[in-house]
């Protein structure tokens, strides 16, 4: 991921650190939010702070490129930073849920979330049953996020799905409010051509499970019209840019066509 990862807290000495480690290549620090990034933290490490340290943290991630995200374990009690918020222990066991990443934590999920928190629906931040399992803080729309997961990101299962665990946090990343200079520089070093389009509006026709798979489905599409290997250089182009994650439109992606001319077709081809 070209997200920075950092493990705060007793996570970063814990043994649980090590798959993020593997799969995540995340890295451990005793500063807090050092930089920018997304920042792993237990929940019960912020649940069991005063309310000076919990403000200090949340102060932090505030900061435009920063994500604080609290992961499991927590404890069931009520919290008041940054704003009312609850853990309680979940009673369901057959949690269901269509993305992959969701689907294949849920039967090692614990808790579920409440309180006046945003939703995170786009990466399935909620089960059918419609209790939340991952909700998030954002003060303003260029701010940086405070969120909270119920799914153990940390689990050995996530050895099976690691491309879906780094697509799950490119989206949700996504939200987090950037800091001008950073804006400026993506928008000056990656123009896309109308090849680019071309590819990210057929990815708009239906699930791919792979580049192979999409790009076959391109070659013989009977709407799009492109050179294979244009096509496939087209691909890896905008998935460097953080526009394509494993065949997976990210919501950066989306964003680059409804603010393109391809928007009207992009409409019309909404899987």
């Amino acid at each position: 991921m070209d997200i920075p990862i950092w493990l705060i807290g007793t996570l970063a000495n814990h043994r649980r650190s090590r798959i993020l480690q593997d799969v995540l290549s995340a890295k451990t620090t005793e500063k807090d939010l050092p930089e920018s990034g997304i920042y792993l933290l237990f929940g019960k490490d912020f649940q069991e702070a005063d309310e000076a340290r919990q403000k200090s943290l949340y102060d932090s991630a505030q900061k435009p490129n920063r994500m604080l995200l609290l992961v499991p374990p927590f404890k069931t009690v009520e919290c008041s930073i940054p704003c009312q918020w609850s853990i309680i222990r979940t009673s369901v066991s057959n949690l269901q849920q269509d993305l992959l990443l969701p689907k294949l934590l849920a039967p090692e999920v614990l808790y579920e979330l409440q309180g006046q928190l945003q939703i995170a629906s786009q990466i399935g931040g909620q089960w059918d049953n419609l209790s939340i399992n991952t909700a998030y803080y954002r003060q303003h729309p260029h701010s940086g996020i405070f969120a909270i997961t119920c799914l153990p990101l940390w689990s050995l299962a996530i050895l099976d799905c690691q491309s879906q665990l780094h697509y799950w946090l490119q989206e949700f990343y996504s939200l987090v409010g950037q800091s001008p200079d950073t804006t400026r520089i993506e928008q000056t070093s990656f123009v896309p051509k109308a090849e680019h389009f071309t590819v990210l509006l057929h990815l708009l026709t239906q699930n791919f499970t792979d580049q192979t798979v999409a790009l076959v489905a391109l070659e013989n599409s009977s709407i799009f019209s492109i050179d294979l290997q244009v096509a496939q250089s087209c691909l890896t182009e905008l998935e460097s840019q953080g526009f394509v994650v494993e065949a997976n439109i990210t919501t950066k992606g989306k964003n680059l066509i409804h603010q393109s001319p391809y928007s009207a077709y992009a409409d019309a081809l909404v899987k």
